[in-house]
């Protein structure tokens, strides 16, 4: 190839024009005088290359192999002076040169051999090609050099983490889409180029838009590369994953590392709305109908020995129902726990009260006297025998277990009483308590308040409190002198807003 596209054989001559709308080559047969001139493009390519190689006209535009936008000349191409007809020698040409003895070689690569020094030839004088001398390892199509997607992430406390798949070269539009094999829910990642060919994402641990905070379980990755230049086919790989979160959120219902909250309309229907919709607004789903039936409702936590949360719920006649969690948000038909709960007035389920890593729940009985059923972790038995906590409870007209809010190892309790003055009481973790603190004031403007655990991922339970005219949260702060922040508006997305209870 000549410089700024002038070549000569001993047969013809030719060169590069470039006009106003379109780019030539010029050959002229030198025999004859004879010219003729061969379009290549409409654009204007000063860096364009040509050669001789005995009735073909080789050409092709070098820079192709880091371009970002495609273009036809970027091949090494063949232009057959008897038949016009053109075929591609490469996929992309750096440089090229003609030997002392008239072989043409160029450097450049295709998708079949990569990258390399190739020699120009035709066979028996009639079909070009070119073969590769010597290679240099390096692939023209994009490749998958490696990617640093663990095979377990802990998203214990919430967040996420960087994503990064390295490609053989950068200019490529990349995507990859995580998908939860249970579910089929997935997230489509955006990526920024952080290195000479790596491609990262911020996953932040959510699913289906941000919608839904991740699944506990299994994934699968897909990662699909289409090259800019257009050189090469796209690139496609996948590979697979394992959410963990430890230890598991105690009011999760689905398996996504978050607590759900339990609302149950006038018409019977129980909804479950994860809590990272209940701040950040969204749907609920619908669990099912018949709840009417209950005239109390409550979250235990994990009592069943699984990972996901159970629930208890208490009939007119005070049978105590368990529903086992199933882990995707619905529950196993019930099982009977035992009868006479109707003397209860307070039932507060949900903490881990003696320490030892299992949900317990209390009840107040109408003298005012305070029972502990300790959770046992066998769903044919959740609970032992209750034991007397301690006299003097009827002054409080609703009591909310809500985990470890004060900083300790065990469950604490709030109660409110007839005031609307909220009380702490901090479990000693033996499920007896230290002597109340008084929370503040005002609290009796809720019609139900829900310690729903760790709802914004900092660590520390939150409390969630209804009234007919709107939802909060309270952000749990680990301190017993002041347990809960500033409160923020929630979204409670029920359908009917009239609820006969939440848990």
């Amino acid at each position: 190839m000549g410089t700024e596209g002038i070549a000569v054989s001993a047969t013809h001559v030719a060169w590069v024009e470039h006009g106003s709308t379109e780019t030539s080559a010029v050959v002229r047969t030198r025999a004859t005088g004879e010219t003729r001139r061969i379009p290549l493009g409409d654009q204007w390519t000063g860096n364009l290359r040509i050669g001789l190689q005995g009735n073909h006209l080789i050409y092709g535009l070098p820079g192709g192999f880091a371009a970002k936008t495609p273009d036809p000349l970027y091949a090494l191409t063949a232009y057959d002076l008897t038949t016009d007809t053109r075929t591609k020698l490469l996929d992309h040409v750096t440089s090229s040169a003609l030997s002392p003895d008239g072989v043409f070689y160029a450097r450049g690569g295709t998708a079949a051999h990569g990258e390399g020094l190739y020699r120009v030839g035709t066979d028996g004088g009639v079909a070009p090609s070119a073969s590769l001398v010597a290679g240099t390892g390096e692939p023209t199509s994009l490749a998958l050099v490696g990617h640093d997607i663990p095979e377990v992430i802990d998203l214990s406390r919430g967040g996420g983490r960087n994503l990064t798949w390295t490609l053989s070269r950068k200019n490529a539009d990349v995507t990859a889409t995580l998908r939860h094999v249970r579910t089929g829910k997935t997230e489509v990642l955006r990526f920024t180029v952080t290195t000479s060919s790596g491609f990262t994402s911020q996953w932040d641990g959510s699913l289906d838009g941000s919608q839904l905070t991740a699944y506990n379980g299994d994934y699968v990755w897909e990662m699909s590369a289409s090259p800019l230049n257009g050189v090469g086919p796209t690139l496609t790989a996948s590979g697979t994953f394992k959410v963990v979160r430890s230890p598991a959120a105690p009011h999760d219902f689905n398996d996504n590392g978050t607590p759900d909250l339990l609302a149950r309309d006038t018409s019977g229907r129980l909804w479950r709305s994860d809590s990272h919709l209940a701040i950040h607004e969204g749907e609920n789903e619908l669990v099912g109908g018949g709840w009417n039936t209950y005239d109390r409702i409550e979250a235990t936590g994990d009592i069943g020995g699984a990972t996901t949360g159970d629930l208890v719920a208490r009939d007119t006649a005070g049978v105590l129902w368990l529903y086992l969690g199933k882990g995707d948000g619905t529950f196993a038909t019930r099982s009977r726990v035992g009868g006479g709960w109707d003397t209860y007035d307070q039932i507060a389920a949900g903490s881990d009260l003696t320490n030892d890593g299992r949900a317990d729940l209390l009840a107040t009985d109408k003298s005012g006297v305070l029972w502990l059923y300790k959770g046992t972790g066998d769903w044919r038995a959740p609970f032992a025998s209750r034991t007397r906590v301690g006299g003097g409870w009827g002054v409080y007209n609703q009591l909310t277990a809500t985990g470890d809010i004060g900083g300790a190892a065990s469950g604490d309790l709030v109660a409110r009483d007839t005031a609307g003055v909220l009380w702490l009481y901090l479990g000693k973790g033996d499920g007896t308590f230290a002597t109340r603190t008084r929370i503040g004031s005002g609290w009796d403007t809720y019609r139900y308040t829900v310690g729903i655990g760790d709802a914004d991922s900092d660590g520390h339970p939150d409390l969630f409190a209804y009234t007919d005219y709107g939802s909060y949260y309270y952000p749990g702060t680990g301190d017993w002198r002041a347990p809960f922040g500033t409160r923020r508006s929630g979204s409670l997305p029920v359908t009917d807003p009239a609820h006969t209870s939440l848990a």
